[in-house]
């Protein structure tokens, strides 16, 4: 397969490089088009008003890999239109530093580069290794995530989802061998608690720094996240249509 490898983390992350050795390593072509610099939790934001610059790199492995001084979603489009005449067959976003499970999938870059690419046509996948995404130096495996990706990568081949919907992938950080299977899992709601902020002083004055608090906790084991902290990887689809699902013909009765 022709493969196109983009992020969130940056074209220098560790998840990146372990896509590209293991597509690559399989015998796939596989090209890379990623943000210069990390631009992680940027969820769908897209550059309009403005040039996007795309300087080439030698990733190991790659055919072609460019950086981008644009955002995810801006390198999964700008990547399908560098590799337009070499007719790609799937774009993998990751290996993300840091899961993608549930209601986090709404910042998530990785998520919105798979997406974008969904939305021009394309199949694609984002993959995500269940680690604490910030702080500290990064010694995360992401081989297994990237072995794992490459064995949904084969599945996806012969079971192509429907234009705007991608494969989301998490995969808990332990070694190949201790993963349990791969399950299907419903997204839980990780819903945020209540807002917190340090306030801080910095040379322009007050300033406020988000808490990272912890979410409403979840025990439905169907959830994703349940069944990662059980060893599971989980795939689930997704979409871009944020309608509820539900009976909204009630809405039609509001008089001007």
């Amino acid at each position: 397969m022709r493969i196109l490898v983009t992020n969130d983390d940056g074209i220098f992350a560790p998840g990146l490089r372990a896509l590209v050795e293991a597509f690559s390593g399989a015998g796939h072509t596989v090209y890379v088009c990623a943000p210069d610099r990390e631009r992680s939790c940027i969820s769908h934001a897209a550059t309009l008003n403005a040039p996007l610059h795309a300087e080439p790199r030698d990733i190991p492995g790659a055919a072609l890999a460019w950086a981008v001084d644009g955002t995810p979603s801006d390198c999964a489009a700008l990547g399908l239109f560098l590799c337009r005449k070499m007719g790609l067959d799937l774009v993998v976003s990751g290996v993300n530093r840091g899961m993608n499970q549930g209601g986090a999938c709404i910042y998530s870059g990785t998520v919105a580069a798979a997406m974008e690419a969904a939305m021009h046509g394309v199949q694609a996948m984002a993959v995500s290794l269940c680690v604490r995404p910030f702080g500290g130096e990064d010694q995360s495996d992401y081989g297994p995530a990237a072995r794992v990706a490459l064995r949904v990568a084969d599945w996806i081949a012969d079971h192509p989802l429907p234009r705007g919907v991608i494969y989301n992938l998490n995969v808990p950080s332990i070694p190949y061998e201790a993963l349990k299977g791969i399950q299907p899992a419903t997204l839980a709601p990780v819903f945020l608690g209540e807002v917190d902020y340090d306030v801080l002083e910095d040379e322009g004055g007050a300033c406020y720094r988000l808490r990272n608090n912890e979410p409403v906790p979840m025990d439905d084991p169907e959830y994703d996240t349940c069944k990662n902290s059980q060893g599971y990887v989980t795939l689930t689809k997704l979409t871009w249509d944020f309608r509820l699902n539900a009976d909204d013909s009630e809405l039609g009765r509001i008089e001007l």
